[in-house]
C-alpha cells in the first residue's frame, strides 16, 4: 500500500483550520455589551487562515472519498453518512439556537433599526461567532466526508456499468 502524504499532513491542516474557527470566535467577536469602532478585526484572521480553511476541506473530502470509503461496502457507506446527517440536524439546531440568541442580545438583525449591528451587514465584528465556530467547524466538515462518500457512491456505480 502506497502511504499518502496528505495523510500527515491532514491532522495538521485540521488543528490550523480549528484554531482559526477557535480565535475568530473567542477572539475577535465583540460580545454584545461593548461597543466597537469601524470594521471587523475578525476578517485578518479569515484572510490569514483562509488557506488552512480550503485545504481542510479538500483533504476531508479525500480522506472520506479515496481513503475511507473503498474500506467500506455500500450498506455501511449509507448508514454512516446518514448518521452523520443526523448529527448534522443536531448541529444546526445549536447553530441556531446560538445565532437567535446573539440577535437577541444585539437587539435584531442588521435591517433592525433598533438593532446594535443595524447597517453593518451580516458580517460584522459582534456576528463572527455566529458564522465561525465549533459547531460550523464540525458541520461544515462532517458535510464535506458526506460529500466524500458519495461521490465515491457514485464512481462504483460507474465503475460497474
Amino acid at each position: 500500500m502506497i502511504l499518502k502524504r496528505y495523510l500527515f499532513v491532514y491532522p495538521v491542516v485540521l488543528l490550523f483550520s480549528f484554531f482559526g474557527f477557535y480565535l475568530l470566535e473567542n477572539y475577535f467577536t465583540i460580545p454584545p455589551d461593548v461597543i466597537s469602532g469601524n470594521g471587523n478585526p475578525g476578517m485578518f484572521i479569515v484572510i490569514a487562515f483562509l488557506p488552512f480553511f480550503i485545504v481542510g476541506y479538500v483533504l476531508s473530502y479525500l480522506v472520506a472519498k479515496n481513503d475511507l470509503a473503498p474500506y467500506l461496502n455500500i450498506s455501511t457507506r449509507l448508514i454512516l453518512s446518514m448518521l452523520l446527517f443526523i448529527s448534522c440536524l443536531f448541529l444546526l439546531n445549536a447553530i441556531i439556537k446560538d445565532a437567535k440568541e446573539l440577535f437577541f442580545a444585539l437587539g435584531g438583525t442588521p435591517e433592525n433599526p433598533e438593532s446594535k449591528i443595524y447597517r453593518f451587514g451580516w458580517f460584522n465584528q459582534y456576528t463572527n461567532s455566529v458564522f465561525f465556530n465549533m459547531y460550523t467547524f464540525l458541520l461544515t466538515h462532517k458535510l464535506t466526508i458526506i460529500f466524500g462518500l458519495f461521490t465515491s457512491y457514485l464512481k462504483s456505480q460507474y465503475d460497474e456499468k
